[in-house]
């Protein structure tokens, strides 16, 4: 496991401290799922060190990645349900990857509830967001890049979590003591490539320090959340390390593939949020905004892009995704129910926003079949209105039985606009990827 080793055998202690074996209620729950993906193109060697979008086949990317995972979640409860030890651990074995080979930890905590208190001490998952196509506040987990491109996947956060709940909402604290760094594809046969490896060995952070020192760290946050009629009110605050890197250019090359190495920097980041639900009927209205600071490294003269030894800049900027997504109940009678999904990304630096959703379209179709294997298909696209950029997006599921489902996913980019350097890296990497899990 990444994280929380040493933390499993205290944790699964105060299980037993809570109570004896036979006072506890425990639930045992999990899945195994095999994985294919395909990339509809080869992958592409650079032709000089500052190519993002590599043209010449790479004989070493490959193109279907068979791949097998699984996860188990164990609870321990007290019949009062005061305490609890919950264990949820991850792995996954890829035919390819040997970065997507791994396992997490992605939870191991013990809950202690007696209200209007809540306590939390362990590695634990939470959401924070509302929006369909991106979660802006969503700040506490680090992202599993290796798992999903969607970034949806997160790994095990170490916290102690502190939550207050009263009739005029839940007001929760974080003391976040151990910082996860953000994995990267494997340099040689993993997929998607954008053009260039991220070196995971040589990681920087603002603060200066190396190795376990640099990911020991005092990261808090602050979040209070609210219903008021219609309105679901989240507001939130972080101090801390920046979950997202910033992708250095450094003078080396891989000799195997030619791409450049990217070297991952971790700044101090402070963020404020805002997250508003309104349930209308047959409408949602949906907000995410945040304002971010932190200290980014400044464009090289010569190369155009952050190198390490640029210099440091402070950078403020707003960001902010919305929209609506209105469902018609029993299409046409047939029981089914159809969304209709649309959000603006914004980003106010809009086409020198360090991403590509500076200033981006949202469009998605949901239907919903309302039947016993919980069909569901989301249709999604994208369109960038700097650059004339689209992409498309697709997630199918279904029930097989009691314990089977199946899951369909796939994405392309359909067109890569000019001077467009995030869709240019990603114009080969279309896929598809089937799963088909047991769940017990």
């Amino acid at each position: 496991m990444r994280a929380g080793g040493s933390l499993l055998a205290v944790i699964t202690g105060l299980a037993f401290a809570a109570g004896p074996v036979s006072a506890l209620d425990i639930d045992f729950e999990g899945n195994i799922e095999i994985e294919y993906r395909h990339f509809a193109s080869e992958g592409g060697m650079a032709d000089g060190p500052m190519d993002i979008s590599p043209d010449t086949p790479d004989p070493e990317r490959e193109q279907g990645f068979a791949s097998l995972s699984g996860e188990i979640g164990l609870g321990f409860y007290t019949r009062s349900n005061r305490h609890a030890v919950i264990l949820r651990p991850f792995a996954r074995y890829d035919q390819h990857d040997h970065e997507r080979t791994h396992g997490d930890l992605r939870e191991a905590k013990y809950r202690y509830l007696r209200r209007p208190f809540e306590l939390t001490v362990g590695l634990d998952k939470e959401f924070w967001g509302v929006t369909e196509f991106m979660h802006l506040v969503d700040i506490i987990n680090q992202t599993d890049a290796v798992e999903s491109v969607d970034g949806e996947a997160k790994l095990g956060q170490p916290m102690l979590k502190l939550a207050y709940s009263s009739p005029y909402g839940t007001l929760t604290a974080y003391h976040l003591p151990v910082f996860r760094i953000r994995q990267f594809n494997d340099p040689i046969t993993g997929r998607p490539n954008y053009g260039y490896s991220v070196d995971d060995d040589t990681v920087l952070f603002e603060s200066g320090k190396t190795g376990g020192d640099a990911r020991r760290v005092d990261d808090v946050a602050l979040r209070y959340k609210h219903s008021i009629g219609p309105f679901d009110i989240g507001l939130s605050w972080f101090d801390g390390t920046a979950r997202e890197p910033q992708l250095l250019l450094t003078s080396q090359t891989r000799l195997d593939n030619n791409l450049p190495v990217m070297q991952a920097y971790y700044a101090d980041y402070s963020q404020a949020g805002l997250d508003i639900q309104a349930t209308l009927g047959p409408w949602l209205l949906k907000l995410e905004a945040i304002s971010g600071t932190e200290n980014r490294k400044q464009n090289d003269p010569v190369f155009l892009r952050p190198t390490p030894d640029t210099a440091l800049e402070e950078v403020t900027a707003a960001r902010a995704t919305g929209g609506f997504e209105y469902t018609f109940y029993n299409l046409f009678n047939s029981g089914t129910d159809l969304g209709l999904v649309s959000e603006y990304l914004w980003d106010e630096r809009e086409a020198d926003a360090p991403h590509p959703f500076g200033n981006e379209l949202g469009l998605g179709l949901r239907w919903t079949a309302n039947d016993t294997q919980s069909t569901a298909i989301l249709v999604g696209a994208f369109v960038d209105l700097d650059s004339d950029s689209t992409a498309l997006s697709l997630e199918a599921e279904r029930r097989i039985g009691a314990s089977f489902k199946a899951v369909v996913e796939a994405r392309a980019q359909t067109k890569a606009g000019e001077n467009d350097v995030f869709a240019a890296g990603n114009k080969d990497e279309d896929f598809i990827r089937l799963r088909f899990g047991y769940y017990f």
